[in-house]
């Protein structure tokens, strides 16, 4: 090759690197402001994105659990459950209380009060005889309150119940029956127990013969008050008042003791209806 080519060869070659070089750093150039413009928009969008509310719960959570330490080899202590709260003296006293109650109402019943010893009655309470003593002073001061129980229980009740009757002197007198017939469902040990007592003190003349009178005639007078409206209304025949409350009550605690002596052999549901049916359609005056 002539010089004059060899010489053109060489500068046209070094043109054309010339030319190649830079056309490749312009390339870098684009390729590297175009990536630093991607990456200022890519951060621009990532603080402007919000996290969702579920996420940051999550990473509030982690967060959290990542603060509290976690100490291998240990185990978290179950808190005992606690034990029941011990009673009071009171509690301790009403229950002893009610437990020779029940005792005592069963036995009186059953056996009646002069056939039933103390030491029975504490046995069925699961007390001792010394208890009976404590918390009432006598065998006698244990009756009389148990009169005073069923008084409050069975008597008093009923008598506000019939003098809440709106009607005639024979609704109520009805009212008095039905009303009577219950306590002997729901509590027949304390009504049993004070008709039986009334029979058996009859020929005495003590404390608890007395609280029986009174008790009866709590009774009597509320009989014999509606008995004698009712007659001034022409609803009962004119007889007497005082007999006919009379004839109420022993009508009523017989039916009672009848239910109690024959049980299961007799509807009580159908003696009652029976009974106070029967003596209304008697005390009806005549046309």
């Amino acid at each position: 090759m002539s010089p004059v080519r060899d010489a053109v060869a060489r500068k046209s070659g070094c043109l054309s690197s010339r030319n190649t070089c830079g056309l490749q750093s312009a390339r870098t150039t684009v390729s590297y402001d175009f990536l630093m413009v991607t990456l200022r928009i890519v951060n621009r969008d990532t603080h402007r994105t919000k996290v969702p509310a579920p996420l940051k719960a999550t990473a509030s959570k982690r967060s959290k659990t990542a603060a509290t330490p976690v100490v291998r080899g240990t185990t978290t202590k179950k808190r005992a459950p606690k034990s029941p709260k011990p009673a009071t003296n009171l509690e301790l006293r009403e229950d002893s209380i009610r437990r020779l109650s029940e005792a005592s109402f069963a036995l009186f019943v059953a056996k009646g009060y002069h056939a039933t010893s103390l030491d029975e009655i504490a046995r069925a309470a699961g007390l001792t005889k010394g208890s009976i003593y404590f918390y009432f002073n006598s065998k006698q001061r244990l009756l009389l309150g148990l009169l005073e129980d069923a008084r409050e229980a069975v008597v008093s009740p009923l008598l506000d119940h019939v003098h809440k009757i709106e009607g005639s002197a024979t609704d109520k007198i009805a009212g008095f029956f039905r009303f009577s017939s219950l306590n002997g469902i729901e509590q027949p040990q304390k009504l049993l127990c004070l008709i039986k007592t009334s029979i058996e003190f009859r020929d005495r003349d003590d404390a608890i013969s007395k609280r029986i009178v009174e008790i009866y005639d709590e009774i009597y007078s509320a009989l014999e008050a509606i008995l004698e409206a009712g007659k001034k209304r022409g609803e009962i025949a004119s007889t007497s008042t005082k007999e006919l409350a009379s004839m109420i009550v022993a009508t009523n605690d017989g039916m009672m003791l009848e239910w109690h002596r024959r049980g299961a052999n007799i509807d009580g549901r159908k003696l009652v209806r029976t009974v106070w049916t029967t003596f209304l359609h008697g005390i009806e005056p005549s046309n």
